[in-house]
C-alpha cells in the first residue's frame, strides 16, 4: 500500500486505500504497510482509512528516525495500536562521499538507529528497521546495525535492496550472515526491488536463507523496476512448496486477480498483457500444442483458476481443431452437426488476413456452413 504508490503517476486516494486494504486483510495477508503519515495530508488520512477500514490485520507505519516522523505514524494509528508497528530507518550516510573520510560516521548512524527504535517501542508494540540499499553496503556494518538495534528493541529487521544490486547468491548469504548475528527471536524480512528482473528469485532465495516475512505488492507496482509481486511469490509457494513450512502462509490466492483488476480500475496503471498471472493474456492459449493440454492443465503445470482465472482460446493460424472446438464451446456454439476439417480451413483462411480471428468472424463462418 506504500510502496507499491511509489510508482511514477499512482496516487490513491484515502478511501481508494482503505478498499484495496479491506480487501487484502479478507485475503488473509498477514501485515499491511499503512504508509508514512508524515509525508503529506493525504498519506496521514490514508493511514487513518487503512486502519479504520481493517479490523484484525497487523498494520506498519513508516516514519524516519525523527521523533516528529514517529509521533505522527502514531496519531494516524492511535486508535488501533495495539495491531500496528513502527518501520524506520537512518540513511546510509556512510556511503555519502561527503561522509568518505568520517571516521565516526558508522557510530552516529548506529547511535541515531537505536535512539529511534528505543523511542518508537515506547510508542509501539513493535518495530521493524530497514536496512536499506543493503546491497551496497558491507555486511558486517550492516550485521553490527542488526544488532544494536535489535538490543535496542527492534523486533524485526528488514533486508532491503532498495537498488536491485543483489543477486539470489548474494542475498541468501547476507541473509544468513545477519541471521547468525541476531538474537532468537527477532524476525527478519526481506524487501526487493525489481530493477534487474530478480525480485521473485532473490525472494525465494531469501526465504530459504531464514526470512520470515515478505514484503510485496500487487502485480509488483512500485517506483522504478517495481517490487516482488504479491501473487507471484504466492503461486510460487502454492505450486513449488506447497509442502515445505518455510513458505507456509495464509492467504487466498483465489481473489488476487480481482484484487489486480481493482487496482488497475483505481490507478489506471495497466499491466502489461503477458505479465505472469496478472496480465490480460497470460492464459490465453492459441498454439495448437498447447491447446491439446488445456484441458489437463491443472495436471500438468500451474492451475489459473488458483487464482481466480481460467484459460482463454484464441483462434489463429497458429491454432489446432483441438483450439478451434473449444473456442466455440466457448462461446456458446453447439458443434456436435459440424464438420471441423471444412470450418477449420475456412478459419485459417480467415485468418491470413485478420490475425486473431474474432468471435465475430467465427459465428459467421459457422452459419455459412
Amino acid at each position: 500500500m506504500r510502496d507499491g504508490e511509489q510508482a511514477a503517476f499512482i496516487h490513491l486516494e484515502p478511501r481508494q486505500k482503505a478498499d484495496i486494504a479491506a480487501s487484502l486483510e479478507a485475503m488473509g495477508v498477514d501485515i499491511i504497510d499503512a504508509g508514512f503519515p508524515v509525508a503529506s495530508k493525504l498519506d496521514w488520512e490514508g493511514a487513518y482509512a487503512i486502519a479504520d477500514a481493517t479490523n484484525f490485520v497487523q498494520l506498519s507505519v513508516l516514519a524516519r528516525h525523527i521523533p516528529k516522523d514517529i509521533k505522527a505514524a502514531y496519531s494516524a494509528v492511535k486508535h488501533h495500536i495495539d495491531r500496528t508497528r513502527l518501520a524506520t530507518w537512518v540513511m546510509p550516510y556512510e556511503l555519502y562521499t561527503r561522509h568518505t573520510f568520517d571516521s565516526d560516521i558508522h557510530r552516529r548512524i548506529i547511535n541515531s538507529s537505536r535512539k529511534a527504535v528505543s523511542y518508537g517501542r515506547d510508542i509501539f508494540p513493535a518495530v521493524q528497521y530497514y536496512l536499506v540499499y543493503s546491497g551496497n553496503r558491507d555486511k558486517y556494518f550492516l550485521s553490527e546495525l542488526a544488532c544494536e538495534v535489535a538490543d535496542a528493541g527492534a523486533t524485526c529487521i528488514a533486508i532491503a535492496d532498495s537498488q536491485s544490486t543483489m543477486n539470489p547468491n548474494s542475498l541468501a548469504s547476507l541473509v544468513s550472515f545477519i541471521k547468525e548475528s541476531l538474537p532468537i527471536g527477532v524476525d527478519i524480512s526481506i524487501h526487493c526491488h525489481n530493477n534487474m528482473g530478480l525480485a521473485l528469485a532473490n525472494t525465494v532465495a531469501a526465504i530459504n536463507a531464514g526470512v520470515s516475512q515478505v514484503e510485496a505488492t500487487i502485480g509488483g507496482i512500485g517506483d522504478a523496476g517495481g517490487n516482488t509481486p504479491l501473487e507471484q511469490i504466492l503461486a510460487y509457494a502454492s505450486y513449488f512448496e506447497k509442502d515445505n513450512p518455510l513458505f507456509e502462509c495464509g492467504c487466498r490466492l483465489d481473489s488476487l486477480y480481482k484484487i489486480a483488476c481493482d487496482l488497475s480500475k483505481l490507478t489506471g496503471f495497466q499491466f502489461a498483457s503477458n505479465q505472469p498471472f496478472v496480465g490480460l493474456d497470460t492464459f490465453s492459449v492459441e498454439t495448437g500444442i498447447h491447446h491439446s493440454l488445456a484441458q489437463n492443465i491443472q495436471n500438468t503445470t500451474f492451475d489459473p483458476k488458483v487464482i481466480g482465472r481460467n484459460i482463454k482460446s484464441t483462434v489463429g493460424r497458429h491454432s489446432g481443431l483441438a483450439g478451434l472446438c473449444d473456442k466455440l464451446q466457448e462461446i456458446g456454439v453447439d458443434t456436435s452437426s459440424i464438420n471441423f476439417h471444412i470450418l477449420y480451413s475456412k478459419v485459417m483462411e480467415a485468418a491470413e488476413t485478420e490475425g486473431t480471428v474474432c468471435n465475430d468472424t467465427l459465428l459467421r463462418l459457422v452459419k455459412e456452413m
